[in-house]
């Protein structure tokens, strides 16, 4: 659904529409956009170091405890970070959520997500480029949820948890599953390297959000149904 400017924002009840049909909606800028993405790239790329430069910090403090880091020898889980395969090449970095427009929030599980903390504080840069990172999300996510809330007026919406999805290169490829425990669990993926199919993007099955998708996409797909 491409975000057109000046248009009163018909493109979130158009998006809003979408996803609750399929499950999915993918938000690009207009053709002739001259802002080069809904998001400015320069702060996609600073974000980017931002991840990796929070990545290697954790390495180093888990180095420090005579541990390997790199999560070869055996994955493992910490608050900051998880080292998701055997392999060492896949890796989550969850961060506080720092928009602007969500309030400090707790979820199931007691963390503070909107505490600014998980964990090891960010470095004064992280905080900066994550926060302007998750602003621009901000304003482009929330409307959509927003408006596909009001479709439903008992339901209200609140950020769960954020962080980082780190693949490396050769990272082993995943099965078809399913995110978030929850009914109305909403994932907002954004893109901080421009995407190939040579890099093995994330792969989404519209329409298989819904607990009438049917056991034969649960066979031709896996754990990919609620």
């Amino acid at each position: 659904v491409p975000q057109k400017i000046n248009d009163n924002h018909r493109w979130v009840d158009e998006a809003a529409q979408v996803l609750e049909k399929w499950g999915v909606v993918v938000l690009v800028s207009e053709e002739n956009s001259s802002g080069g993405g809904l998001i400015a790239g320069e702060i996609c790329d600073i974000a980017n170091h931002a991840a990796t430069s929070r990545m290697e910090d954790m390495h180093r403090r888990i180095e420090s405890r005579g541990l390997d880091p790199s999560g070869v020898e055996e994955p493992y889980r910490f608050s900051e970070i998880v080292c998701r395969d055997e392999g060492g090449k896949r890796f989550d970095v969850p961060v506080a959520f720092l928009g602007g427009h969500d309030k400090a929030v707790t979820n199931r599980i007691a963390r503070d997500v909107g505490s600014g903390r998980i964990g090891t504080p960010l470095a004064p840069f992280q905080h900066d480029a994550i926060k302007e990172l998750h602003n621009g999300i901000d304003e482009i996510a929330k409307p959509v949820v927003d408006a596909l809330w009001q479709r439903h007026e008992e339901l209200n919406s609140h950020v769960a948890a954020s962080g980082f999805l780190i693949n490396k290169p050769g990272s082993q490829s995943q099965n078809w599953h399913r995110d978030g425990p929850d009914e109305g669990f909403i994932d907002c993926f954004v893109p901080l390297i421009d995407l190939t199919q040579s890099v093995g993007p994330t792969a989404i099955i519209p329409g298989t959000h819904t607990s009438t998708c049917g056991v034969d996409a649960y066979k031709k797909y896996g754990d990919c149904v609620p």
